[in-house]
């Protein structure tokens, strides 16, 4: 992994995942390959970390299936917010429309739990600016 831009910033993953178990693994995996791990249960918690980030966020891995907020309308208001900003989602059930929906919105991948430990890795990779 390299840091973007090549500045000594760490690579900083916004990682929205209502589900506690995923969460943690994959903040594990993610901290073990050198990345800065903030971590948002809901759509809330992510919007108020998009707001005012502990640091600059590099990438977003998003849920859409989340408890207060439909994953679509967060990504849409992430856009608003950050137009540039590089989305992964990865979610436990694959719904085609609403995969055209994120693509469309401009997410840079759409994955369906599980994910390999490798896939996600070289997708988040890939996905820094």
């Amino acid at each position: 992994m390299t840091s973007p831009a090549g500045n000594g910033h760490q690579p900083t993953v916004l990682l929205v995942e209502d589900d506690e178990l995923v969460r943690d693994a994959m903040t594990r995996i993610l901290v073990r390959e050198g990345y800065l791990v903030l971590t948002a249960a809901c759509g809330h918690d992510a919007i108020g970390l998009l707001k005012t980030p502990l640091s600059p966020i590099d990438v977003v891995l998003l849920d859409v299936h989340l408890p207060d907020v439909n994953g679509i309308d967060l990504c849409a208001r992430l856009r608003e917010m950050h137009p540039k900003l590089p989305v992964v989602v990865c979610t436990g059930e694959a719904d085609p429309e609403e995969a055209a929906e994120l693509f469309r919105l401009g997410v840079h991948r759409y994955f369906c739990k599980p994910i390999a430990v490798e896939e996600l890795l070289a997708t988040v990779e890939a996905a820094l600016p």
